[in-house]
């Protein structure tokens, strides 16, 4: 009796329980009251279409599809054409065999199977739609009205898609439909840390050959993430132990002629700004020159470059004289690392945050070093190179 307990334990946590990603307890309350609300918008809305009365009752297979739709909004299940593709196509399915074939479980049973033929044919599967079926079966069976019995499913669909786009888009970090823009500019696809792109997650879903219930997106996400922490964990090394001294460095006052021969004499794609504690307000890439040349197609761009560069004459000028006018601020997203960050934390500023170059101070906030990409390409390679010498010695 004893060891059949953790037999019987091991056997549950096999086949009984799902091995799902727990939601956090803030998911969790934004499902139950995304949920509320939509289901009162939904009747709300299903209560002021303007048809029949017959045509305006609640439906039960919307019920489970309220669970789709507001606790998981952006599973491929829940988008428009799934919402409406299906429960429609079983709702036309379910009253024709439950019109045209005689026997009562067989009606139900090819019109749930022909429903779930037709969803994955047509890419709109959405799993309440077997309920529909059997509901626009059982109604056909007992002789009523095709008219009312379908115009009471589409105005079931109609309200439901009202209250998710309503309800989903008022959420942070939701949005509804998937495809729709997000209300920050979206950022420059990028390579994943192991170069994956879309197509080769679109390539491993078709090899698979079975319904996932992500999106590529999402599944696009979760790997960069998940490698993200795979390299935190296997890189075990400190931004101070990578960083590159910093040769040169520039003021808030220092000129724009004196920053770019700096820069150019060091070879620099980018020069740090300091206070004169040392403390780093600012980075000066050769992109913020080139934002603040004024295009002129009878000059070449060299010329408009030194036109920039040389110091206007007197006490008031009409362009930018010194690094501080020009240079890119934490204001404007400039990020650093200390010395004792992972340098995961720089790769994730590099990569996923496009920055050119990262400051490192020190533990009293002052200036220590930079990180660049040069520096991280060539952390990697070393560290791929000592993975495979240990392989070969293994």
């Amino acid at each position: 009796m004893i060891a059949f307990k953790p037999m019987l334990g091991r056997f549950a946590r096999r086949y009984l329980f799902a091995d799902a990603a727990p939601l956090s307890p803030l998911e969790r309350r934004r499902s139950a009251l995304a949920t509320l609300l939509g289901v009162l918008i939904f009747e709300g809305a299903l209560f002021v279409l303007p048809v029949s009365a017959d045509a305006r009752r609640l439906l039960a297979p919307l019920g489970a599809s309220s669970v789709i739709l507001f606790a998981l909004p952006h599973s491929p299940l829940a988008q428009p054409w799934s919402l409406v593709g299906g429960l429609m196509l079983p709702a036309l399915v379910g009253f024709a065999c439950g019109r045209w074939v005689p026997v009562g479980y067989l009606a139900v049973g090819l019109a749930i199977a022909i429903s779930v033929w037709l969803m994955a044919r047509l890419r709109c599967i959405h799993p309440p739609g077997g309920a529909m079926a059997i509901v626009m079966a059982t109604a056909a069976a007992q002789g009523l009205d095709a008219t009312t019995s379908l115009a009471a499913a589409g105005c079931n669909v109609v309200a439901i898609l009202i209250a998710a786009t309503a309800v989903n888009n008022l959420i942070p970090g939701r949005r509804y439909p998937l495809c729709s823009p997000a209300l920050a500019e979206p950022e420059t696809p990028r390579r994943s840390p192991a170069g994956v792109q879309h197509p080769d997650l679109a390539a491993a879903l078709a090899e698979i050959d079975t319904y996932l219930d992500v999106g590529e997106d999402d599944l696009a996400q979760v790997f960069q993430r998940a490698a993200r922490h795979a390299f935190h964990r296997h890189v075990l090394l400190d931004c101070g132990d990578i960083m590159e001294p910093v040769p040169v460095r520039a003021e808030f006052a220092t000129e724009l002629n004196e920053a770019w021969r700096l820069m150019n004499r060091h070879n620099l794609s980018a020069l740090p700004v300091v206070d004169r504690a040392q403390r780093v307000i600012g980075l000066l890439r050769l992109e913020d020159f080139l934002r603040h040349v004024e295009p002129d197609r009878t000059q070449r761009i060299g010329d408009n470059v030194r036109r920039l560069l040389r110091p206007t004459p007197g006490t008031h000028a009409d362009k930018p004289e010194v690094v501080g006018q020009i240079m890119q601020t934490p204001r404007e997203g400039l990020k650093s690392v200390t010395t004792d960050d992972g340098i995961a934390v720089a790769a994730d500023l590099l990569g996923h945050g496009g920055q050119r170059a990262v400051p490192v101070t020190d533990p009293t906030g002052r200036l220590a070093g930079i990180v660049t990409p040069a520096t991280m390409t060539a952390v990697l390679f070393q560290h791929e190179a000592l993975d495979y010498v240990r392989g070969e010695v293994r």
